[in-house]
């Protein structure tokens, strides 16, 4: 249920985030669910390498290099959607890294907001056992 909610806030990002930029176009609702799943598969596999194989400009920047490939992985996301027939587009790399940036806060506010934490054991020791004869 919260990969759900997690999918469905990044839409919700998405969306701020092609009315806030310039650059970046969206069709309906579901296709914008469609997108928020390829940057989820995207980051995962591309996105995942690519920073394991810049980890030192990565590093050397204390992480900011990190906004250049977000903002990769959003305008491939971009191009890869439109060869689908969804209408999602980025104009360039520009608006893929402002896009990515948005929607990844108005995803993650939304996620802390109503995703609810797991809860945690409360600290102490363990209550004891009781053995019944």
């Amino acid at each position: 249920m919260t990969t759900l909610l997690r999918f469905l806030f990044s839409a919700i990002g998405l969306l701020v985030a092609c009315s806030v930029v310039p650059g970046l176009g969206h069709g309906t609702f579901l296709d914008l669910l469609i997108v928020a799943v390829i940057l989820g598969a995207l980051n995962a596999t591309l996105g995942t390498f690519l920073k394991l194989i810049a980890i030192v400009p990565m590093a050397c920047s204390f992480g900011c290099f990190s906004l250049v490939i977000n903002g990769l992985i959003f305008w491939l996301a971009g191009g890869l959607s439109s060869k689908l027939g969804l209408n999602f587009t980025v104009s360039g790399f520009w608006a893929g890294v402002f896009g990515a940036l948005v929607s990844s806060v108005v995803a993650s506010i939304l996620g802390a907001i109503f995703i609810p934490k797991d809860r945690q054991r409360p600290q102490g020791p363990p209550p004891p056992i009781k053995i019944i004869n």
